[in-house]
């Protein structure tokens, strides 16, 4: 008996909690899917949002329209997109944040501070930089794109998984945001007539743009960044690779695939501060502008040499540009902090060492043949 009263208390009080939820019904609300910020104005601090929102009718058909506004915070555009609307817009159903050029060299911290503190959005949106203004883009017409917010979402989130950009989500980029040891690194995506492709990597130093690296850069920064898992690479290798009497201004051209790496950093000198960085990487060969048989293991030990120094030639000249532009976003402070004990460390501080720092490379490749990775 007791039991069953314990029972009936329960049930009592989960309906009470029912009851007290707020009931959103499908056809009475706007779902915002993509949202797009610029600079209003280069003269004052306002804000113009673009907005495309998911309308549900009755009978369960869908429509989708845009909404413009400006206004000088993301509360205050979403106040008067609403105004605008004949249902409460909601943003639960937003999967990626556009920000314009202008917008993300003049700073992100008051948007990344905005998004954060809107419960409704969900930490795993995805966050990009337009090449120019996120307004044309989004309102663009495309021959085979029905919804522009998902196919944004799907671009970004296809690259993504095949680590052939960075990972750019709303809890990355706010993390490594107030990292004052770590600078953000987010993709670049342009309008190209009726289509849309990413074209790049903006870089910032602290919430500022100030520079960008290629798409194709960007798998380096990746291998610096992380483990690579899969991702492809085409590089240009001496034309004497493979035969010496071959002109060196030519170029030997292989294409690699199911790239697996590790990297592991280490802190040699804190004065300068130096770092050795070493690479294991392993791929196959999947093109190869040559008639050599790659089977040969002379051929592979050749091939895996000068793989190597192109990757770490690359590795190089990719480090320096991220020096010259004092964006460490590979986070080398981030190792310097937890290698050197009690440094006190600022941003201040390696604001000043981070463009002289020096970086040696070692990559080791190993091709291997059968293309079948464990």
């Amino acid at each position: 008996m007791k039991k069953v009263k314990q029972l009936l208390l329960i049930l009592i009080f989960c309906s009470f909690l029912i009851g007290c939820t707020e009931t959103k019904i499908l056809e009475r609300i706007s779902l915002a899917t993509l949202i797009g910020y610029d600079v209003a104005n280069e003269n004052d601090e306002n804000v113009t949002a673009t907005v495309i929102i998911r309308q549900v009718s009755p009978d369960n058909k869908s429509t989708l329209e845009t909404q413009t506004n400006t206004e000088a915070t993301n509360q205050g555009t979403r106040i008067k997109v609403n105004l605008q609307t004949a249902k409460k817009m909601l943003a639960g159903q937003t999967h990626t944040i556009l920000f314009g050029k202008n917008l993300a060299e003049r700073g992100l911290e008051e948007p990344l501070h905005g998004l954060m503190m809107n419960s409704e959005l969900s930490s795993s949106i995805y966050l990009a930089v337009v090449d120019g203004d996120a307004k044309p883009l989004i309102e663009g017409n495309y021959k085979n794109i029905t919804d522009i917010g998902q196919h944004v979402y799907n671009l970004i989130d296809h690259n993504v998984q095949r680590q052939h950009t960075v990972s750019s989500t709303l809890h990355e980029v706010v993390r490594n945001n107030y990292s004052p040891l770590r600078d953000l690194a987010i993709p670049i995506i342009k309008k190209e007539k009726d289509i849309i492709k990413i074209n790049a990597l903006a870089i910032f130093a602290g919430s500022k743009m100030v520079g960008q690296l290629t798409s194709e850069e960007a798998f380096y920064v990746i291998m610096l960044r992380d483990k690579f898992k899969a991702g492809a690479l085409e590089l240009k290798l001496p034309g004497d690779t493979l035969d010496q009497e071959k002109n060196t201004d030519e170029k030997l051209h292989v294409a690699i695939d199911s790239i697996q790496s590790k990297r592991t950093i280490k802190l040699v000198d804190k004065s300068t501060p130096e770092y050795d960085v070493e690479v294991d990487l392993a791929c196959r060969i999947v093109e190869l502008h040559s008639n050599a048989n790659v089977g040969k293991p002379d051929v592979t030990k050749k091939l895996e040499k000068a793989i190597g120094k192109e990757i770490e030639k690359e590795l190089k000249r990719i480090v320096k540009y991220t020096q010259e532009k004092n964006s460490d976003i590979f986070g080398f402070g981030d190792d310097y902090y937890a290698s050197v004990r009690n440094s006190n460390l600022t941003e201040e501080k390696w604001n000043e060492l981070y463009p002289n720092a020096k970086v040696n490379f070692k990559v080791n490749i190993e091709i291997v043949r059968n293309g079948v990775f464990e």
